[in-house]
């Protein structure tokens, strides 16, 4: 069985090892998700306070208002 071959790791002045190009790629990938996942968070919660989605939803009436369905749409 062959022995994989373990790649050579850069080791800057300080004496910290350098990410690959695969770890800064996913490291990004990670906070590019994070940031958007912020950002329609944020942009829920604006959308929420600025529009009342309870009238909307009871423009109709309400169906249990004991005329049957009918009177709904009067």
């Amino acid at each position: 069985m062959a022995r994989r071959h373990t790649p050579t790791r850069i080791i800057d002045v300080s004496g910290r090892r350098r990410l690959t190009r695969s770890e800064k790629i996913g490291i990004g990938s990670l906070a590019t998700a994070l940031a958007l996942t912020a950002v329609g968070v944020v942009a829920g919660i604006l959308i929420d306070r600025l529009l009342s989605f309870d009238d909307a939803l009871d423009a109709g009436g309400e169906w249990d208002e004991g005329g049957g369905v009918g009177t709904r749409w009067e």
